[in-house]
């Protein structure tokens, strides 16, 4: 049944692409774009304020999440629960768990930092600017990192785990899926391989507390948190994301970054820990998925 795996991803990659690019494209027209710096620069986002550009960038991602979906229940034949968990059922606790572990080890040092050099950091916030663009990352932000777990995550993993079930190898493929396309990022730019190495190591991290749990709660919680930090508290010029957060510096850089995470990537795995599903049913094969379904 391999050509089910191969089709649904087809069908994901091909409604992300062109689904995502089409409701952006329908959906421009109300993210406060300014005609008239359109007209003159001939650039959207210039002529875009900060919500609205964060709104064209996540809403692109509503397609793989739905799509996703549809592809595992209805091309596949799956039930949905498997796609999240495939031990023991879904618990809500254990993606918090995720979300203030990762917050705590990777946000916590980015806060002493800014408390200790706060001359390499503008305090940003402008009520005017910022509660929109918190409205819309709240909103948005949930989606579009839950839909990348799903693909990257749940249905790569599953996918590649039909041959290999291996840790390390199902944590590193996902890792470098994950990467390429935070590749065309504007922060990759600058450090190709740092940004590599960065998108890499977080992808992997995220890959195997999946593998080892056997689901997405922690993974889900750990990417909502990354995402909501660095568009709300602390972020930087020039990045994918507008520089709206309420402390703000010149730019990302990867070196001093990759040296935090590869210390804190084992701290969070080691953190997570706690409250791991107790197998006592595990449905690992496809035959057994179904067979449910």
């Amino acid at each position: 049944r391999g050509w089910r795996w191969i089709l649904g991803t087809l069908f994901i990659l091909g409604s992300w692409l062109i689904g995502g690019t089409l409701l952006g494209l329908a959906f421009l027209p109300y993210t406060g774009i300014n005609p008239l710096a359109l007209a003159t620069d001939g650039d959207i986002f210039q002529g875009m304020p900060g919500w609205g550009f964060l709104f064209f960038a996540l809403i692109t991602f509503v397609p793989l999440f739905i799509s996703t979906l549809g592809a595992y229940r209805f091309i596949l034949g799956i039930k949905l629960k498997y796609l999240f968990s495939t031990a023991n059922r879904f618990r809500w606790w254990r993606v918090a768990l995720g979300f203030w572990v990762w917050v705590i080890l990777m946000g916590g040092p980015v806060i002493v930092a800014v408390a200790s050099n706060l001359d390499a950091y503008r305090f940003n916030f402008n009520p005017a600017t910022f509660l929109p663009y918190l409205l819309v990352a709240l909103v948005l932000f949930p989606i579009q990192t839950t839909a990348e777990e799903l693909f990257f995550r749940g249905w790569i993993i599953q996918w590649a785990a039909k041959r290999n079930t291996n840790i390390l190898w199902l944590s590193s493929l996902s890792a470098v899926l994950f990467t390429l396309p935070h590749m065309v990022n504007p922060e990759a730019a600058g450090d190709f391989w740092g940004a590599f190495v960065g998108y890499f190591t977080v992808g992997f991290a995220l890959g195997w507390v999946t593998v080892r749990d056997r689901s997405l709660e922690v993974a889900i919680g750990a990417h909502l948190s990354n995402n909501l930090f660095a568009a709300l508290v602390v972020g930087y010029e020039g990045g994918a994301l507008p520089a709206e957060a309420l402390f703000v510096t010149e730019s990302l850089e990867w070196g001093n970054s990759n040296v935090a995470i590869l210390l804190i990537v084992p701290l969070f795995i080691l953190g997570t820990r706690f409250g791991r599903p107790k197998v006592t049913k595990s449905v690992s094969s496809e035959s057994e998925l179904t067979a449910t379904g």
